[in-house]
């Protein structure tokens, strides 16, 4: 079975644990043991997730984290993962998610995303369409049980 790194914005933290909970259950049925790599939103403080990114920024336990966990996701999750799957929940993807993206498509990964639109902004009401990132994706992949298909 592939492994797989999950990348999304932490405002979709709680989403992104119930996808990959069902991903697990789905596996459980077919025997199946998976290797999944999540962000690092511990420690974070969940007042934070639903802020953008600059309005995060200014705060220092935030800002002095950030990199140190992004780099982290880079060189130790996305790099050694066979899959990466861009948790873009209603289309929107951040500053670091793209990142991610870039990093994945870069290292040759098969790379899968929930949502065909990839929307950067102010999340929701201030987002545009990012074309970039659509040439980086091999496939939209909606569900728990569509992904572990292609994990098999």
């Amino acid at each position: 079975m592939k492994s797989v790194v999950f990348c999304t914005s932490q405002r979709f933290r709680f989403d992104l644990d119930d996808f990959i909970g069902k991903l697990n259950e789905e596996a459980q049925k077919k025997d199946g043991c998976l290797t999944v790599f999540t962000p690092n939103f511990e420690g974070d403080d969940p007042s934070l997730a639903e802020l953008h990114e600059r309005d995060r920024l200014k705060n220092d336990s935030y800002r002095t984290s950030v990199a140190e966990k992004v780099y982290d996701h880079l060189f130790r999750k996305v790099l050694v993962a066979d899959i990466c799957f861009i948790f873009n929940k209603d289309g929107y993807i951040g500053a670091n998610t793209c990142g991610e993206l870039f990093a994945a498509a870069v290292l040759g990964k098969t790379i899968y995303a929930l949502d065909e639109r990839m929307l950067m902004g102010t999340y929701p009401h201030d987002l545009y369409e990012e074309p970039a990132p659509h040439k980086l994706i091999h496939e939209i992949v909606g569900t728990p049980k569509e992904l572990l298909q292609r994990l098999l």
